[in-house]
Formats: structure tokens, C-alpha cells, sequence
């Protein structure tokens, strides 16, 4: 394969083969990926940094707390709230960018720029269903956990594809949550398995951008550095450095997670067909092995 040559994004991969697509798509599209998600979810990520220090440095100046209430109250303060709002919108803002990437590298084909103005343009048609989407699957999964924890982890694998299914198909949020569960129906444990592996892999890649996080909480905790290592300004910096590295980091389980989408779509629909008996002369198709 010549390296201009594009990725096939809608076709059957055994799981192998999605894992070396998501590297390949991943390198390939550094430049522009790594654009897209530092406009789009790097400015929630830089607040979510900034939150953490400061909460980080409120818990190492309080030290230890003597009882279960005390230990309540630190999750009680605005700071702990702001983290795990922002969190939450750095999170969705990645998944969005990513998937709305991958659309559009579908759609404009090789050799078309993709530019952040172009993803976020496409996150913002599909914005508001999107949320709906969003926060009808963590209500659904959350009732799932409270019953005995297996549903709602089931539910969550389930609906890892709903926010593909919503732009690139256009589908409501009902119906979007409804397609996911059904792609993944027979697949939920390839598709467990996938997002699992590629979450171990963007790990261990993120430690790299935890060390300052833990080098400075080491340092406080033992009363060395000086109390430099405890100061608000380090901790942020720190935290900062944490989030934002992990955010473009855990871009490769999104990437995964799309090709899984496009692997289940072929699957099942088979909309892919024509371009696979089109490339058949050229000897460049790849049959996927089974999946359990």
C-alpha cells in the first residue's frame, strides 16, 4: 500500500486489523486530527486543568482527612464540580471531533484538507442531538449500574457508537442510541475488547503526561521540593499538562471506536460492497477473519 494511498474506513476488519487501522489513520492524519481536537476540546481541557490543580492543591494543604464526613466534603466544592463538568465537555468535545473527522475524511476523499472550522462545522449541525444523544445513554447507563452493575456496563458498550450513528447518519437521539445497540448486537464483546485494548494502550502512552501530577503530589506528600511542588501555580501547570495530553491521547480509543462503527455498518448493511468488488482485480482487498 503506497502512502497516499486513503484508509477504507467503511469495510470489514477482523480485530487485528482495526487496531493497525486506527495507528495507521491515527499517523496519517496527525497534522490535521491533532488541530482539530486541540481548537475543539482543548479549551475545556486547559479549565478542566486549571480546576484540577486548584482542587489537587486544596486536598494537599487540608492533608489527610480524620473522618468519612470531612472526606464527603471534599467532593463538595466548586472546584470538584468544575472538574468533572469540564471533564465531561472535554470528553464529548473529543469523541465529537474525532467522529466528525472521520465523516468528513469519508466524505471529501483524498487529498481534501480538513480543517478545524470544517469539524467543528460539523459538530455543530449535529450539535444540539448530539447532547440529547449524550445524555440520554449516561442516564440509561447510569440506571443500569445502580442494578447490580453488569447492565450498565452492557449498556455502555452498546452505545459506544451512538455518536457516529448521529453524524453520519443524521439519526435522532432515540434512534441513534437504538442503531448502536443493534450494530453491536452479536459483537459486544469485539467491541468491549477493542475499546478495553485501545484504552490499556492510550494508558500507558498517557503516563508520560501524568508525571508531573504525580511527581508533584510525591514531593508535597514527603515535605520535600520546598513547597514548590505544592504550590497552586505548579499543580495547575501540572494538571494541565495531565489533561490535555491525555485528551489527545485517548483520541486513538475514538479512532477505534469509528473504525469498529464502519466495520459493523459493512457487516451488516453491506453498503460497501460495490467499492470492494470494484478493487477486486487489484488484488488490495483484505478479508477479515471472524470476530468473536
Amino acid at each position: 500500500m503506497t502512502t497516499d494511498q486513503p484508509i477504507v474506513l467503511l469495510q470489514q476488519r477482523d480485530f487485528g486489523q482495526k487496531i493497525n487501522a486506527s495507528f495507521d489513520f491515527a499517523i496519517k492524519n496527525l497534522g490535521p486530527l491533532a488541530k482539530s481536537i486541540m481548537f475543539i476540546a482543548g479549551p475545556p481541557a486547559l479549565l478542566s486543568g486549571i480546576a484540577q490543580g486548584m482542587y489537587q492543591s486544596r486536598l494537599l494543604t487540608a492533608g489527610i482527612q480524620k473522618n468519612s464526613m470531612e472526606s464527603l466534603y471534599q467532593y463538595l466544592t466548586l472546584e470538584y464540580f468544575l472538574v468533572v463538568l469540564l471533564s465531561s465537555v472535554t470528553y464529548f468535545l473529543c469523541y465529537a471531533a474525532v467522529s466528525s473527522f472521520m465523516v468528513l475524511y469519508e466524505e471529501k476523499g483524498l487529498g481534501s484538507k480538513i480543517t478545524p472550522g470544517d469539524v467543528w462545522q460539523k459538530i455543530v449541525e449535529n450539535l444540539s442531538v448530539s447532547i440529547t444523544s449524550s445524555i440520554l445513554a449516561l442516564f440509561a447507563i447510569l440506571i443500569g449500574l445502580v442494578f447490580f452493575i453488569i447492565p450498565g456496563i452492557y449498556l455502555a458498550v452498546c452505545f459506544q457508537l451512538y455518536l457516529m450513528v448521529v453524524i453520519r447518519e443524521k439519526s435522532s437521539a432515540t434512534d441513534s442510541l437504538s442503531r448502536s445497540r443493534k450494530l453491536v448486537d452479536g459483537k459486544w464483546w469485539s467491541t468491549f475488547g477493542l475499546v478495553m485494548i485501545m484504552s490499556i494502550i492510550a494508558g500507558i502512552i498517557s503516563i508520560v503526561f501524568q508525571f508531573p501530577v504525580l511527581l508533584a503530589t510525591i514531593l508535597t506528600t514527603l515535605g520535600l521540593g520546598n513547597g514548590i511542588a505544592g504550590s497552586p501555580v505548579v499543580l495547575i501547570i501540572a494538571s494541565i499538562i495531565s489533561i490535555v495530553g491525555a485528551n489527545f491521547v485517548n483520541g486513538l480509543v475514538w479512532i477505534a471506536v469509528g473504525f469498529q462503527y464502519y466495520n459493523l455498518v459493512e457487516r451488516r448493511d453491506g453498503s460497501g460492497l460495490r467499492s470492494e468488488i470494484e478493487s477486486l482485480g487489484s488484488g488490495e482487498v483484505q478479508r477479515p477473519g471472524e470476530e468473536f
